[in-house]
């Protein structure tokens, strides 16, 4: 028998959250981050959600699409932080440790997180993250868009990317309850950016570390261990020298290295 899907619901969102900013749910919508962006502009208080039930035009990183179909979660929080450097820093760190909180929290799933910005389980991207920080006509960061996509019961995906892409597989879970626990965790933690605690965190739930990676530098493909993840959310590979990497993409040699 099929799984009926619980739709997303404002109102039982703000219900099951500690705080109580303002929820937008949406059937459809091009991207939750675009309207995000829409919204902060307009002026929508620090905590105010965005999710929707499909994206059209779904983005990741670096200009790449993000697969958005139905019985996902796609989610935005708009985030207005009195300190600017550490919020453009930290916000994605706080946003993975965030998501396995509220993974683990609703599913029983113990999720990893591959620096800087994806949700990996079994050897599959399950989630990704997208924080954008837009400014306004006069240069003003008016504050940060957190675009957070989760892949909650999807059985099939494209062919570019069926190898790569993976499910929590839960189509019993309660996207509503999802929602509130990731938002409540994601306020906790940007209230502490620049907490030890936040960094250890995403030590812990790191699915790199000790593990050999290889990132492109100067045109050149340079392959070591991950030994560490400092405060500011930099990722440290020894290979033949020391490397404080600060954004960009690495490629896991082996989940089970």
């Amino acid at each position: 028998m099929k799984t009926e899907i619980i739709p997303l619901q404002a109102e039982t969102v703000q219900n099951l959250t500690e705080r109580r900013a303002p929820v937008h749910v949406y059937q459809e919508i091009d991207s939750t981050n675009e309207k995000g962006r829409q919204l902060i502009m307009e002026g929508a208080p620090s905590g105010t959600l965005i999710l929707a039930e499909k994206q059209t035009k779904g983005r990741g990183r670096r200009g790449h699409s993000f697969y958005s179909p139905e019985s996902g979660l796609y989610f935005t929080m708009l985030y207005r932080p009195e300190n600017e450097e550490a919020a453009i820093a930290k916000t994605t760190v706080a946003a993975a440790v965030s998501l396995c909180e509220a993974v683990e929290k609703t599913a029983g799933i113990a999720c990893g997180i591959k620096w800087v910005n994806d949700l990996y389980l079994n050897g599959k991207k399950i989630a990704g993250i997208l924080c954008e920080a837009p400014r306004d006509m006069h240069g003003n960061l008016p504050g940060i868009i957190i675009g957070i996509g989760i892949n909650v019961s999807q059985k099939e995906f494209p062919e570019e990317i069926r190898d790569i892409a993976g499910s929590l597989n839960q189509p019993d879970l309660d996207r509503n309850v999802l929602a509130a626990a990731l938002a409540d965790r994601l306020m906790y933690w940007l209230e502490r950016l620049d907490s030890e605690e936040l960094t250890e965190r995403y030590k812990a739930w790191s699915a790199i570390l000790g593990k050999e990676v290889s990132f492109i530098m100067e045109e050149r493909t340079i392959t070591g261990i991950a030994t560490d993840i400092n405060a500011d959310g930099n990722l440290i590979v020894e290979a033949d020298r020391t490397y404080t990497l600060s954004s960009g993409e690495i490629s896991l040699t082996s989940w089970q290295s």
